[in-house]
């Protein structure tokens, strides 16, 4: 291996580091977290809160339209300045976070979910909004080559959230869904002031060009639409289980999935820092990112394999920690054991296609299998609930690594050709 290939694979392997640190204090943190909210919630209003997390969720990459991204991409490519994708990406983020918190509201009337309005305008400012400029500063610390203060940031967003049910459980009984969503609001509200000051610090006052905006938002809609599919065949499950079936079988395949989610991490933190490298893999064409991509998946898919099996094997533990309440969480986490494994394989080669500029492609495939997700879903959970849910999820991630696959490999032969 030369010199250049040395500095590389060790600047990869720093950033995955710092990364992977940050992420394994998030881990326990966010493992504490969710076992006091499931716990002190109860199956019943946990489900209607992760409900609406997940309608925030499902709405989220259009808030900012991209920019987190872009600040990536253009940094990274010597395209704009930090400043102005700074100052840029906070207006737009406050903007269009309103829009979609509006909207959130109105659909939770239309849709007649079972949780109340105050609860769902509540989250959905905090996640759509509040944390939407926590994430647009995360994403220019990585594009900044400051991968440990975005793990930092992670860590503090986290933190303050266990800080807040701690505090809760504490000073209140018992903790309601009102209760919490106001301290979950004002926990993120912190978060924000934080990541505003230090990016702040870095990057000088946010800067706005409007031109420059607008010449953004054309592409970041690409992102934004991608994201908003991810979100659709990770969470609308959730959504139409609450509505579908009922709030307890929601909140037991939410803890279920939960788990699954906090499995990810390391591969999350590989991904993370991996990200910015397929622009620059890009220049060469679809070969270098689909090259770059496949180490990138021997790795990952070792791991994806042990954590599938772990899940297994580790599920009957999980009512002993988060109470007598959860027993079913048990078959719902070995029906999704092997989904850690799917996405060490479909993630990385989505990112192939985005670095050689494929975004477009990338978008119309999650937006396909987003479809495919709730018409299957549409189907199955009225008879068979959050088990139908979990083989959807299952499905979709197998279809998501079949024709990511097949997609890089034609683009890489027609190129070739």
């Amino acid at each position: 291996m030369n010199l250049s290939a040395r500095l590389k694979t060790s600047g990869l392997l720093r950033d995955t580091t710092h990364l992977s640190i940050g992420q394994g204090f998030r881990l326990v943190i966010q493992a504490a977290y969710f076992v006091l909210v499931a716990r002190s919630l109860g199956p019943d209003a946990y489900g209607a809160f992760v409900t609406v997390v997940a309608m925030a969720t499902l709405l989220g990459p259009f808030s900012g339209l991209g920019t987190p991204n872009l600040f990536i991409k253009n940094v990274r490519s010597g395209k704009r300045v930090a400043a102005i994708c700074w100052g840029n990406g906070i207006l737009l983020t406050v903007l269009s976070g309103a829009l979609l918190t509006a909207a959130a509201v109105g659909l939770s009337f239309l849709l007649q979910l079972k949780t109340a309005p105050l609860a769902v305008f509540l989250v959905c400012v905090a996640d759509m909004v509040l944390m939407k400029v926590t994430e647009l500063a995360a994403f220019g610390f990585t594009a900044s080559d400051r991968m440990k203060q975005t793990s930092i940031q992670n860590v503090v967003v986290s933190l303050l959230r266990l800080a807040g049910i701690v505090a809760l459980m504490a000073t209140v009984h018992p903790v309601t869904l009102d209760r919490w969503v106001l301290v979950y609001l004002l926990t993120t509200l912190l978060g924000m002031i934080y990541a505003v000051a230090k990016g702040s610090q870095l990057w000088g006052r946010p800067t706005t060009d409007l031109t420059v905006l607008r010449e953004d938002i054309a592409e970041g809609v690409f992102f934004s639409i991608a994201g908003s599919a991810t979100t659709i065949y990770n969470d609308i499950d959730k959504i139409m289980l609450s509505k579908l079936a009922d709030l307890a079988s929601t909140g037991v395949y939410a803890a279920a999935y939960r788990v699954i989610d906090v499995s990810m991490t390391p591969i999350r933190s590989l991904a993370a820092a991996a990200y910015p490298r397929f622009f620059r893999k890009g220049m060469d064409g679809i070969g270098a990112t689909y090259a770059y991509a496949l180490g990138l998946m021997r790795k990952a898919a070792v791991y994806g394999s042990v954590a599938s099996a772990g899940l297994w094997l580790l599920a009957p533990v999980l009512p002993h920690i988060l109470g007598s309440k959860y027993d079913a969480v048990v078959p719902a986490v070995r029906w999704l054991a092997l989904i850690p494994f799917l996405r060490c394989l479909h993630s990385f080669l989505a990112d192939a296609l985005s670095g050689a500029g494929l975004q477009r492609t990338r978008m119309t495939i999650q937006v396909v299998v987003a479809l495919i997700n709730i018409a299957l879903n549409l189907v199955i959970l009225p008879r068979y609930s959050w088990r139908g849910a979990a083989w959807t999820s299952l499905g979709c991630d197998g279809l998501l690594v079949v024709i990511f696959w097949f997609t890089v490999l034609y683009y890489r032969r027609r190129r070739i050709g």
